[in-house]
């Protein structure tokens, strides 16, 4: 089992560097495979890998930072709840600010969207109810 951990390592620092050469160093896959002896193919491999780990470490630093947030968001808005059932208004303004933070950090201002498709059935009925508005407006 020592050998297999041992390769295993080997593959991750292969990897580090293969990323960290074309990363900072700007370097071809070619010229990294050239660089570290070995195939391009391995080469592009380690590179997807090496992504794939790095987006999965940002994600979830991503997940644990806005745990954080929400749960600081949490406890001041239980901080403020006593002032505001007592009828303070800058603490009501402030529990607002706070509820609105909380509604962007969970992306529930994310804009919706739409695929619309426009035939020329419903042009020519926008057409029509556009000609029989004008006909009243006339009237």
């Amino acid at each position: 089992m020592p050998r297999r951990q041992a390769h295993h390592d080997l593959g991750l620092v292969r990897q580090y560097e293969v990323v960290r050469l074309r990363t900072q160093e700007r370097m071809q896959f070619r010229q990294i495979a050239a660089h570290l002896d070995c195939d391009v193919k391995n080469v592009y491999k380690a590179w997807k890998r090496g992504v794939a780990e790095l987006a999965a470490q940002a994600a979830e630093a991503h997940g644990e930072y806005l745990g954080e947030q929400l749960a600081n968001l949490g406890i001041a808005i239980d901080a403020l709840m006593p002032k505001v059932i007592k009828g303070d208004v800058r603490a009501n303004e402030a529990l607002v600010k706070l509820f609105d933070h909380q509604a962007k950090l969970l992306g529930l201002y994310a804009p919706v969207k739409a695929s619309v498709t426009v035939t020329d059935e419903m042009t020519a009925r926008v057409k029509q109810l556009a000609d029989e508005i004008a006909a009243l407006d006339d009237a």
